[in-house]
């Protein structure tokens, strides 16, 4: 009975240490998934951490990217970036200009429109003039009341709406006129004015190059004093200064003054009015009217760049603010002014697309030029006729958006697509080359090019490509593999 006994206790000590034994085991559990769960509250907060360290880089990530599009005036978020709170007060006090009025204008527009179609005389060619002119002014109106904005606010966005509006009835015009035979042209642009439609007399400046005429009883210099009366003279130095205020660099002015000079005697055997004398190239275009043109232009971007506008002439502190009313005329005259005048850094070395890029826009605005004396030529549109200076103040309206968008395109990596005003401009250019082929060459091809003309094209392009060539593909890539020397 005792050894029975004692089996039994001994038992139960055995089932109590088994007990104990898996009560430390649940407490090594519990211990355990107390860790696990701190395990995971910490893997909890480290996700925590992370969620918030990545918002918080997302915001920095964004706050950069709108920093970067705030400098990259692209599109119609341009816009919005220049609305500082200058932008903000001017308006304010020009409130009602810058409410839309769509409805307004519908209902005046629809009254005008009313007013001449009964009451104007009808007439066959009366009605079409009136009927074509009557579609351009509501096309115009349609472009200023819904076409989208641009990069540029002064005077006022819907000033440069109505002038993507006409260059989109330019680029209309082009293309109608590509479509008729260089006859046909001629009678319509005598349509337009009476005066035309007669083949012009040829003209030659190279005449008579002697600049010294002694013997002459008008003048000493009697052939410098024509040239210098000639009309030509003030588009030189005009065109210049405008050509200045767009393109902002000096080095691509001086390019294009040489390179057009270059075009002058390359296509004098097809242009009798590309003949001038040598101190006509030299001197007059070159040193005189394009060197005032350019310094004329650079002085200008520097006084917009210097100049602070105070127009009242009294400094007052910035916390007495006085509103201003919309009729005041300084008021108005100032949205007249630029609000800001970026610089362009052309940079024409730095890239690939930089470089195809600025070479491109030389080649464009040589051939606006070139094509100013081809149509003239081919439509028998004397100098003098205003239609000339029409079409050098359309381009002027277009190419300054368009210029600013094109350098946009060509000089920011983020930029992918051309903008509206470049993309016009680009075409015009194209439709307008299409027209002087179409018309003149049935004669251009007829004339042949002379060797001093063809040989040296080929020689300095075939120059001009392997040098460009070898500037990127080799010299540029060793420059990058040479390791930095540092000075002590």
């Amino acid at each position: 009975m005792k050894n029975n006994r004692n089996n039994i206790e001994i038992n139960n000590s055995t089932n109590n240490n088994n007990n104990n034994s898996n009560s430390i085991n649940n407490n090594n559990n519990n211990n355990n998934n107390n860790n696990n769960n701190n395990n995971n509250n910490n893997s909890n907060n480290n996700k925590t951490n992370i969620q918030i360290n990545s918002d918080k880089d997302n915001k920095i990530n964004n706050n950069i990217y709108n920093m970067a599009n705030s400098n990259s005036n692209r599109g119609s978020t341009a816009v919005a970036n220049h609305t500082t709170e200058q932008t903000k007060k001017e308006q304010d006090t020009l409130n009602f200009f810058y409410k839309p009025h769509t409805i307004l204008a519908l209902i005046i527009a629809g009254i005008v429109t009313i007013y001449f179609a009964f009451t104007k005389e009808q007439s066959q060619v009366n009605s079409v003039k009136t009927g074509i002119l009557a579609s351009c002014a509501a096309f115009l109106l349609f472009s200023m009341l819904q076409m989208r904005d641009g990069l540029f606010i002064r005077p006022h966005p819907a000033f440069w709406r109505v002038v993507m509006g006409v260059g989109v009835l330019y680029l209309c015009a082009l293309v109608f006129m590509l479509f008729q035979s260089a006859d046909d042209a001629r009678i319509i642009m005598k349509h337009i004015d009476s005066k035309l439609g007669e083949p012009l007399p040829e003209r030659s400046y190279a005449d008579n190059c002697d600049l010294y005429t002694p013997n002459n009883p008008e003048s000493n210099f009697v052939n410098l004093k024509h040239t210098v009366n000639d009309e030509f003279i003030w588009a030189h130095f005009l065109g210049w200064w405008g050509k200045t205020l767009l393109l902002r660099d000096y080095r691509l002015c001086w390019v294009l003054s040489i390179s057009f000079e270059i075009l002058e005697l390359t296509f004098a055997h097809l242009l009798p009015n590309f003949h001038e004398c040598w101190w006509d190239h030299i001197i007059l275009d070159i040193l005189v009217c394009n060197a005032l043109g350019i310094l004329m232009g650079l002085l200008t971007i520097r006084y917009l760049h210097m100049k602070e506008y105070n127009w009242a002439g009294v400094e007052q502190p910035k916390s007495v603010e006085k509103k201003k009313s919309w009729y005041n005329p300084i008021t108005l005259l100032k949205q007249f002014t630029p609000q800001t005048l970026d610089t362009y850094n052309w940079e024409i070395l730095s890239s690939w697309k930089r470089y195809l890029g600025v070479i491109l826009l030389v080649v464009l605005i040589s051939i606006v030029e070139l094509n100013a004396f081809f149509l003239k030529t081919l439509l028998w549109v004397p100098p003098p006729n205003p239609l000339n200076v029409y079409r050098l103040l359309l381009w002027c309206l277009i190419g300054t958006p368009g210029l600013r968008e094109y350098y946009q395109f060509a000089t920011d990596g983020k930029t992918k697509k051309l903008g509206t005003m470049a993309w016009i401009c680009i075409a015009n250019v194209f439709i307008e080359v299409l027209i002087c082929v179409k018309y003149g060459g049935a004669m251009f091809w007829q004339i042949p090019t002379p060797p001093e003309v063809k040989y040296p094209w080929i020689i300095g392009t075939s120059i001009f490509t392997i040098g460009s060539v070898f500037y990127f593909a080799v010299y540029k890539k060793f420059i990058k593999t040479q390791p930095k020397v540092k000075s002590c």
